[in-house]
Parts: C-alpha cells; sequence; structure tokens
C-alpha cells in the first residue's frame, strides 16, 4: 500500500511538473512570436525601432500607414509597411491602399521605413516608384519649354 501511495504522489508532483512546462513554452511561444507592443504615440513606436522589439504602430497623415516591427533578421531590423489609406488628392495612391512591402533598416537607427525605399522589397515599394517615375515624367513634361530656354541661355553664355 505505501508503494501505490508514494507513486501517485509522484505521478502528481509530475502532472503538475508537465502542466507548469506546457504554460511556460505557451507564454513564451506568444511573447516571441504572436504579441505585438501596441503603440499609440510615435515615441513609444520610436523606442521599439531602436531596441528593434516588436511593435505595432499607425502613422495617420495624408497617406496613413501600418507599421509592425518584426524583429532582427541578418543585423537589421525588419520592418513591415502597410498602406492603409492613400491621398484623397492623388488617385494612384489609392490604387496602393492595402499593399506592404518589407523593410530592412540598420539595428539601432529612427527613421521612416519608408524614407529608403532601397531598403524596402514588395508591391507597395513598386507601386511607390512607380508613382514618383510618373510624377517626375509629368513634371519634366510639363517644364521642357523652360528647361530648353534655360539650356539655350546657358549654352549661349559660354
Amino acid at each position: 500500500m505505501e508503494f501505490i501511495k508514494n507513486n501517485k504522489r509522484v505521478i502528481g508532483i509530475i502532472a503538475i511538473a508537465l502542466v507548469v512546462i506546457i504554460v511556460l513554452a505557451g507564454v513564451w511561444v506568444w511573447a516571441s512570436f504572436i504579441y505585438y507592443k501596441n503603440c499609440d504615440a510615435k515615441d513609444c513606436f520610436d523606442n521599439s525601432l531602436l531596441s528593434c522589439s516588436r511593435a505595432q504602430y499607425i502613422n495617420a497623415g495624408n497617406m496613413t500607414f501600418f507599421y509592425k516591427i518584426e524583429g532582427k533578421s541578418n543585423e537589421q531590423c525588419v520592418v513591415n509597411v502597410e498602406l492603409l489609406k492613400g491621398d484623397l488628392n492623388n488617385q494612384d495612391s489609392l490604387k496602393l491602399e492595402k499593399k506592404d512591402m518589407e523593410c530592412y533598416l540598420p539595428l539601432k537607427t529612427i527613421m521612416a521605413p519608408e524614407s529608403d525605399i532601397g531598403n524596402c522589397h514588395g508591391l507597395l515599394k513598386e507601386g511607390l516608384q512607380e508613382m514618383i517615375i510618373s510624377r517626375l515624367n509629368s513634371y519634366v513634361v510639363q517644364n521642357l519649354g523652360s528647361i530648353n530656354l534655360e539650356f539655350l541661355k546657358n549654352t549661349t553664355r559660354v
């Protein structure tokens, strides 16, 4: 009888230890892979960006971006950027809504991920580049006459 009582006690202790281990593992998985700190202010997001800790932030302005810091990869901070709302005065930007890109920023820096688009990859980057090229093309076409006049003035002085 004594042997059975001791075994029940050992089995109970093992069961409790397993439950504790499973709960701790679940908390670790949640904290490491699922949880993102919700930032309501730019300062909160900037601090998370500085440490490259998982956080998410919505930056509302002419265009509303949703930023999600994914973490570190190859000595860079990976930030996912999604355009939630384009500029109402720009039909091209409205076409980019719900598109995203992944940006790779240097560690320990605070900057808008889309400010250096060369470090980003995805459909949003391609769309933004097309928008910029289209605007530059329109500018050149609209100002071609004045550009030619300036060129002619400069060449006649030489």
